[in-house]
């Protein structure tokens, strides 16, 4: 049977939790135990009845979720110190373990990629600055992104590039794109040849922010480049096809990242 990475990771948090679940009533159980600091008095006769160490893990469980039958109870100043100790730790357990559940059922971090270049790309005699976005899991509206380029100059950033832009939906992959030939991104072409040159050393994030399509949460994402991310190209590589039903098919993201290579004569006109 194949588990998405999300589905084994969920998978796996559980048996951890689980089994830290199980440690821990076992060794509060065995405190117990030892300690004998948990009873039950029989009446009329008030007779101390026999405490085995399946009653202490029996008590270990009911005090771990604070349900408090008392048939048994802590009996001594050990006890009940133990029993303190433990309802004071399941608090924390309960927290870690509901909110680390959520992080893995809402978070998706291996649902979104995005290429680790930025690419300069050459294509219908135009150049564009790109860089691919790919999703594994559930489409996102509302995407808004934007690239930004930055220098260091004496311990001060400054910012030497900003393009922002409303996006289609991501649904399996999308292109954010900057037009190097428009006459509002010269400025950007001017940059890049430099740090190509190696005359400036830059600094680049790109971030975008939308909604899950089903749920409506927020999401967000963001990497960070440097100059030496910069890469040339032409066309990426087809990471799906298509099927007689317009429907994608045929997964291939092994070549998300691959990308046709461009001519060392197309690379020096730039």
């Amino acid at each position: 049977m194949n588990f998405s990475l999300k589905t084994k990771e969920i998978l796996w948090f559980l048996l951890i939790s689980l089994t830290i679940y199980a440690l821990l009533i076992l060794v509060f159980a065995w405190l117990y135990y030892n300690s004998k600091g948990i009873g039950f008095y029989i009446r009329p006769t008030n007779t101390l009845e026999e405490i085995t160490f399946w009653k202490s893990v029996y008590f270990s469980v009911v005090t771990f979720h604070t349900i408090g039958f008392g048939d048994i109870y802590p009996i001594t100043t050990e006890g009940r110190t133990i029993m303190i100790f433990q309802s004071f730790l399941s608090l924390f357990y309960y927290a870690i373990f509901s909110g680390f559940l959520v992080y893995l059922v809402i978070h998706r971090p291996n649902d979104i990629i995005i290429t680790k270049c930025v690419y300069i790309r050459h294509r219908n005699d135009r150049w564009y600055l790109s860089i691919r976005l790919g999703n594994k899991g559930r489409t996102i509206i509302d995407l808004k992104g934007k690239f930004e380029a930055w220098t260091i100059r004496a311990n001060t950033r400054i910012r030497l590039f900003t393009f922002a832009e409303e996006m289609a939906d991501l649904e399996k992959t999308l292109y954010f794109d900057i037009n190097l030939n428009d006459p509002a991104n010269v400025r950007l072409r001017d940059i890049l040849k430099k740090a190509l040159a190696g005359e400036l050393k830059i600094h680049m994030k790109y971030a975008f922010i939308g909604n899950n399509i089903r749920s409506g949460d927020q999401m967000a994402h963001a990497k960070y480049y440097e100059t030496k991310d910069l890469r040339f190209g032409k066309l990426f590589r087809n990471i799906y096809s298509w099927d007689e039903q317009g429907r994608r098919t045929n997964f291939r993201w092994k070549n998300f990242e691959r990308i046709d290579d461009l001519e060392e004569k197309i690379k020096k006109s730039f």
